[in-house]
């Protein structure tokens, strides 16, 4: 049966509820009035959901408030489907475009399974100072039900921090740091934007070296549990090593820019002492690459056993050399051995960690065997000459081209020639991007190269010819000045 109500039904209702509610007031002893207020109250309070909200305001006692700045950088990154008046913006060292919840702007989030709910607010505060003054105080306020009060508190703002970190980082705009002396603010480096083109797609390398190096760079920095776990510091040390021109520098900045970190180029030149060397080490962040280039001429760090073996007399000359060296160590740099041992993988080299530390060096064999050994310099890479992989990267990367007509010539003429990559790339560069010249100059130049070469093979034969004729000439006159004395 269907019930209608009109306008006349609705009054009459109205009426009785006024009745009723008349009747209870003036004839229930008050007591019981409110007890009955107070079981409705309960009944609806029960109905409702329990929701708990926790307020992260801007400032905590005039100092920033951590957790803020992260919701912030969070939600931003989040709030761009639901928010109905977003603010956007871009700052000085970022990379990307910046957008934040503008002020009574709602935004749920599903975390595990459950909504929670965030708004952002602004008001009016009076400042302590003076009497008129006030200040703007901003806040975020996240709501959601009591039952999950625990799990907000040991995973949810846990997983919010971690991932603000994670965008920051990914936003931040890198930087290439240098040493100098400190500054009067006692800054110890100065920087500049990292902007390096390489990457591993345009290094030339053999691709099979390159995997390699890219498998252990992802297993590192995946590993920080790992280090923990044995006791090590989380760091890993890189020794590029080969003759100039064969890609060390772009290596270097092709890691970087695969694992976004900052580069710090120590110059060891320019440090003064040990104790400077330490300064500069804390003075480094995590999530960075600290590179030494051609470390075996920017200190004396030669193999101490093959000076031990030398003769008196050539350790005499470099006792004398070293004491002059030393008389221009006093007015320069004094780094020893012993301080770059304990900078690479002494109790200092654990303050920070995920950082790498990569020397370079054209002449791996000078250098002391304690810097090499795992630990301190643990994966060792050879960069040599240009081989035939590596120059089809370098053909892909400045002619376009991946196969040609002349690539088997090359193939043959590389297997006997040394040319590194560097020379490679300087005759395509001068090609303007034409394939036929560029691959006709190359050819020519393996072929001088070869043609250079046997010519020096062969005077090398005629020099070792006549050597042999003049030996036999001295022996066969003393011979005969013997036979004379004889007789």
């Amino acid at each position: 049966m269907e019930i209608l109500l009109d306008w006349k039904s609705i009054g009459s209702l109205l009426a009785t509820l006024m009745f009723v509610r008349t009747a209870i007031r003036d004839f229930l002893p008050p007591e019981v009035n409110q007890a009955l207020k107070r079981f409705f109250a309960k009944i609806l309070t029960y109905l409702q959901p329990k929701l708990v909200s926790i307020l992260i305001e801007e400032f905590d006692n005039s100092y920033n408030n951590d957790l803020y700045d992260s919701v912030q950088c969070y939600l931003g990154s989040k709030c761009v489907s639901q928010a109905q008046i977003l603010k956007l913006s871009k700052s000085k060292n970022s990379k990307n475009l910046s957008f934040t919840m503008d002020a009574n702007q709602t935004f749920d989030d599903i975390y595990n399974g459950f909504k929670l709910n965030w708004s952002f607010h602004t008001i009016e505060k009076k400042s302590d100072i003076g009497f008129s003054r006030s200040h703007e105080c901003k806040y975020f306020q996240l709501s959601f039900h009591t039952k999950y009060k625990d799990l907000v508190h040991s995973q949810y703002l846990p997983y919010i921090m971690k991932e603000a970190e994670i965008i920051k980082f990914k936003n931040r705009e890198r930087k290439l740091f240098t040493n100098r002396s400190a500054d009067e603010n006692g800054r110890l480096w100065s920087s500049v934007p990292f902007t390096h083109p390489s990457t591993f797609d345009t290094v030339a390398i053999d691709p099979v070296l390159k995997k390699e190096i890219k498998d252990d760079l992802i297993k590192f920095v995946n590993r920080k549990e790992f280090y923990t776990r044995v006791g090590r510091s989380w760091k890993r040390g890189y020794l590029l090593y080969g003759p100039p021109g064969t890609g060390k520098t772009s290596l270097i900045a092709s890691i970087a820019n695969f694992l976004e970190f900052d580069i710090y180029d120590l110059e060891l030149t320019a440090v003064s002492s040990n104790s400077q060397l330490r300064k500069l080490l804390i003075s480094t962040t995590s999530k960075s690459v600290i590179v030494v280039e051609d470390i075996d001429c920017s200190l004396d760090l030669s193999d101490r056993q093959k000076k031990c073996n030398n003769s008196d007399a050539e350790n005499d000359k470099f006792n004398i050399g070293n004491i002059k060296k030393s008389s221009q160590s006093s007015f320069g740099s004094s780094v020893s051995l012993s301080g770059v041992l304990n900078f690479v993988d002494g109790l200092w080299s654990s303050c920070g960690g995920e950082r790498l530390i990569i020397f370079t060096t054209n002449h791996k064999e000078k250098l002391d065997a304690a810097l090499l050994r795992p630990g301190r310099m643990d994966k060792h890479i050879n960069l040599t000459f240009c081989d035939y992989k590596s120059f089809k990267i370098l053909a892909k990367n400045y002619l376009l081209v991946d196969e040609h007509k002349i690539m088997k010539q090359v193939e043959e003429l590389l297997g006997i020639v040394k040319m590194t990559p560097a020379d490679v790339a300087e005759i395509f560069m001068s090609c303007d991007e034409d394939v036929d010249m560029g691959m006709r100059n190359v050819v020519e130049e393996m072929k001088k190269r070869l043609k250079m070469k046997k010519c020096e093979a062969e005077e090398d034969v005629i020099h070792e010819d006549k050597l042999e004729k003049e030996e036999e000439i001295v022996e066969e006159e003393l011979v005969n000045s013997i036979v004379g004395c004889e007789w």
